[in-house]
């Protein structure tokens, strides 16, 4: 009888660090980056020409503290084949914006697998993980949903408020968006970040937050930005003059 107690307790045991290592996300999110913006607020160059299209920057398993989960322990791999099939999308609406090079970008895939996907391992594989974030990605335009509302990349000004409204009137949820700022203190529109439920499935309300949008975010256009980071490139300071929309 004490042996069978002693058993029980184990797997209870056992079961219970289970439960921690592989925690199912209570949430997920994918992030949208705007190309031109991630190439003027990072330290890096990007490589010549960038999309013009918003381009996934990831999708996230979001544990119950609301919290971004990380690096879980999974027995499953982004392998070399499953890159190799889809590597027309990924090459297309997750570009590494640093490089042309296939095979260089291979290490960006991998490491959101390893980071970010391996949180999601419980509800789908490397190649559904792959999947899901084109078919999210794809299920608004945010580009022309801010083009139809008057936010145009034109290296204008908007309110952030505004921005938050447009694609809420759009697809009918909120999402929150995250600014970043240059090495000179301008602000760009970055991110737009698409909450969904714990299965991944439907888009459910974010917090309508504007994050680090201390001023009204540019959204830039490639004119724009090749003029900025070549200010950057020369370490001159660039004065910019843009319109406000209200």
């Amino acid at each position: 009888m004490k042996c069978e107690f002693l058993l029980a307790l184990f797997f209870v045991g056992v079961l219970s660090c289970a439960g921690q290592e592989y925690s199912k996300a209570d949430s997920f999110k994918i992030s949208l980056i705007w190309p031109n913006s991630y190439c003027l607020t990072n330290d890096h160059d990007c490589r010549p020409s960038v999309p013009q299209y918003f381009t996934i920057n990831g999708l996230w398993a979001v544990g119950s503290d609301g919290e971004v989960m990380e690096n879980c322990k999974t027995g499953y791999y982004l392998t070399d084949k499953i890159i190799t099939t889809n590597k027309v999308d990924l090459l297309k609406f997750w570009p590494d914006l640093s490089t042309y090079n296939f095979q260089d970008s291979k290490k960006l895939w991998k490491s959101q697998w390893e980071t970010y996907g391996s949180c999601a391992a419980d509800l789908m594989l490397a190649e559904g993980y792959i999947s899901k974030a084109m078919n999210l990605r794809q299920s608004h335009n945010l580009y022309q949903i801010l083009t139809n509302a008057g936010i145009v990349a034109n290296g204008s000004s908007y309110k952030a408020d505004r921005i938050l409204t447009a694609i809420r009137k759009s697809t009918k949820f909120m999402v929150d968006i995250v600014c970043e700022t240059d090495r000179v203190g301008n602000v760009y529109l970055s991110e737009v970040i698409q909450c969904l439920d714990n299965h991944g499935k439907e888009f459910v309300d974010c917090e309508n937050k504007a994050n680090n949008c201390d001023k009204d975010p540019i959204f830039p256009d490639p004119l724009f930005t090749s003029a900025a980071v070549k200010a950057r490139r020369n370490a001159s300071p660039m004065k910019r003059v843009t319109k406000i929309h209200a």
